[in-house]
């Protein structure tokens, strides 16, 4: 459900189907992205995934969710319109540019990838794509990132932003709003801004999150940002 009631629709799509992109890593290491859906995602990994997500909200620093979701609120909010997962994968020979990323064949599936590993030693990330508003305004994206915390420190997130600046305005979208980037998040905010992110707006106040280590919960800022992918 939307805030503003009901559900959201999606802008309309042109071309053709979104397939698999790879992106470098460090040590000949990739990350390949793969467009998922409710449908295509085992369950033993969207139970994985809901594990990852929980986590970050027992952190109760990054999303303002306060309560772990069940197994069906967690795909409801994250498989609502769009998601990719980001898969540890071997660089291929052609890559190229580290920045850039390379499209794979519509024919390369998941599984082929994960070839028989754990989710937790493959899964490097995840992110939603949805519209943030609805009607006249459904042009705007929002996104929701995640990268497990095994795996923070690999610089997953700017390359999982590289690809969401790929991917959004295939979807159809012309710009995309972050309405809740908190100040405290200093790896994504140095995201964002490296990224070319515009900060719109700063809301005082707008996270009652968790204190570090025991200390009392605190009130802090959050950043709104703006990118336009029709410039």
């Amino acid at each position: 459900m939307s805030p503003y009631g009901g559900t959201i629709s999606k802008p309309e799509r042109t071309g053709g189907p979104l397939v698999p992109r790879t992106y470098k890593l460090a040590n000949s290491q990739a990350l390949t992205v793969f467009p998922v859906s409710r449908e295509t995602v085992p369950n033993e990994l969207l139970a994985y995934l809901q594990g990852v997500f929980n986590d970050v909200v027992e952190e109760g620093r990054t999303y303002p969710q306060m309560s772990p979701l069940s197994l069906d609120e967690f795909a409801a909010y994250f498989f609502a319109a769009d998601c990719f997962i980001g898969i540890l994968d071997a660089a291929p020979a052609d890559l190229g540019d580290a920045s850039a990323g390379m499209d794979r064949d519509e024919s390369l599936q998941l599984e082929s990838v994960v070839a028989g590993r754990e989710w937790r030693d493959c899964v490097l990330g995840m992110y939603y794509v949805k519209p943030n508003y609805p009607g006249r305004s459904s042009h705007l994206c929002n996104g929701g990132f995640v990268v497990p915390t095994v795996h923070r420190g690999l610089r997953v997130g700017s390359t999982l932003g590289r690809s969401y600046l790929h991917y959004a305005p295939l979807l159809g979208y012309r710009g995309s709003v972050f309405n809740l980037v908190y100040v405290s998040n200093v790896a994504s905010v140095k995201i964002w801004d490296g990224l070319g992110f515009q900060r719109a707006g700063l809301i005082p106040g707008a996270g009652k999150l968790k204190g570090k280590d025991g200390a009392e919960d605190e009130y802090v800022d959050a950043i709104v940002y703006n990118y336009q992918f029709v410039k």
